[in-house]
């Protein structure tokens, strides 16, 4: 406890919103990984970006985005003409390079250096004019940065990889946008307003039982300043890294589903703590000393607010403690003694 009521009882509505909005986290999370979201939306931007035909080995015919997808280097367990919901950036660069140069009439070929990689991308047709031409500018400039890279310890044709590779770490920031805008969003929105219903979590009638019962506003204010320290903690960060789609994201798609589970295992200790007599749940009569019209206004206006706190989501609701933690410890800086002089 802080000492300050009203700063207990902020704090413990504040921490009810953190453990909810991890619920509602998980539930979205398990969604996107149930349903491949992220794999579906990788596998559209690669088709979309990479569009032209390649020949592969064996003198098959396919979308280079394709065979980015099912390099050895990318395809993991994903089955044939899909993607996986990651692909490593390094990854990524050395299979388009090698796509790029394949020859069919001779199949040991490979780039060996920055010239090689220029020669194959001027005579390649499996890229759009304006890719090409990007992909060229980047050669330009690894070449111009020679003697950069010779002091830096790397070759011309690595700089030239790790261009690439920042352009496809650029670009899955854009696309973890996207899935974020069609995906998770709507899914968050979703899933915060079915909880919210269903737990009756209502904010009005949550502050009015924290005023009217400040020894359970304290024990949910101890714990809400303590959440920096505990597991709780990093398990939320841990969602939030598998939650990423660009080349920051969980290094597999096993560790991004392990990620999920050990949040959801997480639930059942967030539902111990809201059970500590918190007025949720749905009761069968709870309007006796207010009209029809004012329990529904209060009630849809409580609800409505506690819907708004879960799409904020846990991280912002996260930060909102630790402030208020730092905010409940912070006083008045003591006088500093000024040092002693010898006589």
């Amino acid at each position: 406890m802080s000492g300050f009521p009203i700063l207990d009882l902020v704090a413990g509505l504040i921490f009810i919103y953190f453990l909810l909005s991890i619920i509602a986290s998980s539930v979205v999370e398990l969604i996107l990984t149930f349903f491949k979201f992220r794999a579906k939306v990788l596998e559209t931007w690669l088709l979309r970006i990479f569009a032209e035909e390649v020949t592969t080995i064996g003198g098959k015919k396919v979308k280079l985005g394709t065979a980015i997808m099912d390099h050895c280097s990318n395809t993991a367990l994903s089955p044939g003409g899909s993607s996986t919901a990651y692909i490593d950036a390094k990854n990524f660069a050395s299979a388009l390079l090698e796509k790029v140069s394949f020859d069919p009439n001779d199949e040991s070929y490979v780039v060996k250096d920055i010239s090689d990689a220029v020669t194959s991308l001027t005579n390649s047709s499996s890229l759009s004019p304006e890719l090409k031409r990007v992909f060229l500018m980047y050669a330009q400039e690894a070449i111009q940065d020679s003697a950069a890279n010779v002091s830096k310890g790397i070759s011309d044709l690595a700089a030239f990889k790790g261009k690439i590779e920042s352009w496809y770490d650029s670009s899955m920031l854009r696309i973890g946008g996207h899935l974020k805008r069609k995906y998770a969003m709507p899914f968050t929105i979703l899933v915060s307003v079915v909880a919210t219903i269903g737990l009756n979590a209502d904010t009005i009638e949550i502050a009015k039982y924290l005023h009217r019962n400040p020894e359970v506003a304290g024990k949910l204010a101890t714990q809400a300043y303590a959440t920096g320290k505990d597991s709780l903690n990093i398990s939320l960060q841990r969602l939030n890294n598998a939650k990423a789609v660009n080349a920051r994201d969980s290094a597999t798609t096993k560790e991004l589903e392990g990620a999920v589970a050990d949040e959801l295992a997480n639930i059942s200790d967030a539902r111990a703590v809201l059970d500590q007599s918190l007025p949720l749940g749905w009761p069968a009569h709870k309007h006796k000393d207010t009209s029809w019209f004012v329990f529904i206004l209060n009630k849809v206006t409580g609800l409505l607010i506690t819907i708004m706190a879960l799409i904020m989501g846990a991280p912002f609701w996260f930060d909102v403690l630790n402030k208020i933690s730092n905010l409940r410890g912070s006083g008045t800086k003591p006088p500093v003694d000024p040092p002693a002089t010898n006589n």
